[in-house]
């Protein structure tokens, strides 16, 4: 089914209105709520939620993926996370709480927790910093090692599921425009 759409593109401040005849066959949830907006407020330009709709849809799907495939490991998204940033470091498999927090976005309290409940499961050890006695390090046991090696594999082979939907050139263009973005959004909160 083919249909003429209105694409409003703004450039030097004046609206363009560019005529494009596209295939329709493939519809989501967001172009139905773009379309109620475009009927309800047509002064709004509400191209933006085109992208960011999407990408929330998806976060959930993707999060709601990643805790079924570690869910069989005894590992929720926080564990599997402090556990992978061990394990990426090389041996030791090792790094100070401080630099295990740097990667997420916990207070110090939390991680310590979250280290916590991971040494009760004999999982991470805290050990003496060889370069500084008056700080530690957490670092993988045996056990820990063997299990996050098994559910990388799980993590991955999920995520390569999820994204084999699309062709390798859309996925090095996806992963382009993301990293972009990303970057672009880092750097605007931290330089507001």
């Amino acid at each position: 089914m083919l249909l003429n759409v209105k694409l409003y593109v703004k450039y030097l401040n004046i609206d363009i209105i560019y005529m494009d005849t596209i295939f329709t066959g493939m519809k989501d949830h967001v172009d139905g709520m773009l379309r109620q907006w475009q009927n309800a407020r047509p002064d709004l330009d509400v191209s933006p939620l085109a992208i960011l709709s999407r990408v929330m849809l998806l976060s959930k799907h993707i999060e709601k993926n990643r805790k079924l495939v570690l869910a069989p490991f005894g590992l929720d998204t926080w564990s599997f996370d402090v556990l992978a940033s061990l394990r990426r470091q090389g041996e030791p498999f090792s790094l100070s709480p401080t630099e295990l927090r740097r990667g997420s976005i916990v207070t110090s309290g939390a991680m310590t927790n979250r280290i916590d409940r991971l040494e009760e499961r004999d999982l991470v050890e805290r050990v003496p910093n060889p370069h500084d006695r008056r700080a530690i390090l957490v670092r993988l046991t045996s056990q820990g090692l063997e299990l996050i090696d098994k559910a990388v594999i799980a993590r991955l082979e999920g995520a390569d599921n999820f994204a084999s939907r699309l062709s390798e050139q859309d996925r090095d263009q996806l992963t382009h425009l993301l990293r972009k973005l990303l970057v672009a959004e880092t750097q605007a909160s931290t330089h507001p």
